[in-house]
């Protein structure tokens, strides 16, 4: 008897799928040929049910892009309100930032206004008929250690500077120079005004005059 000719519509690749499908789903097809082809049958079976596994992936694909597509929508909406959040703080910190600097010096004036009004009570005693010369120096000598009390409760300290002092461009400003036989080339004379120095921060230099050295 003639054998039986194998169909060669049949590839490689769905011998392959085939063989999968069967193993997943944990199935025996009984094949049943002399070359162990597939037949034409068991073929056709194998593409209707190749069919409806690709139509389930595709129904799962389509559902997992439309879960991404959401995932990224959901996304974008919480960077938006967090860039609002943010732009927001921004804003408030600059506010703060631009008050702190115009009230900075707030508190410190608060306690200058009494001097303005001690120099007008100063003032009005002084014009007085029956006012003294040393009641008004009096006076002023108090309102004065006040003013200088409230700069070192800031803070401020004026500078201590001696004649014959050695010359320091980061805390003097020289005005002039004048010759002198007792103070050396390059050394203070006299200051002219007071420098100021808050905490180490230099906030006024002193103005003095400087040595030239001798006149000969």
């Amino acid at each position: 008897m003639e054998k039986k000719k194998p169909l060669r519509g049949s590839s490689d690749k769905l011998k392959d799928l085939y063989n999968t499908y069967v193993k997943n789903d944990e199935r025996e097809i009984d094949i049943k040929s002399e070359d162990d082809e597939l037949t034409e049958e068991q073929i056709n079976e194998l593409e209707a049910e190749v069919s409806v596994t690709e139509e389930l992936l595709e129904d799962e694909l389509e559902f997992k892009v439309d879960d991404l597509e959401n995932q990224v929508e959901s996304l974008k909406d919480q960077l938006l309100r967090k860039t609002a959040e943010m732009e927001n703080l921004r804003r408030r910190t600059q506010k703060e930032k631009e008050e702190l600097v115009k009230y900075a010096n707030e508190r410190l004036i608060i306690n200058l206004l009494d001097i303005p009004d001690d120099l007008s009570n100063a003032l009005q005693a002084a014009k007085q008929d029956n006012s003294s010369k040393e009641s008004v120096i009096q006076g002023i000598e108090m309102i004065h250690n006040k003013a200088f009390r409230l700069f070192e409760n800031a803070g401020v300290q004026a500078m201590t500077i001696e004649s014959g002092a050695e010359f320091d461009v980061e805390y003097h400003e020289a005005l002039m120079q004048q010759p002198s036989e007792e103070i050396p080339e390059g050394h203070i004379i006299a200051v002219i005004q007071p420098g100021y120095l808050l905490s180490d921060k230099v906030i006024r230099h002193a103005k003095v005059v400087t040595s030239s050295g001798s006149a000969e």
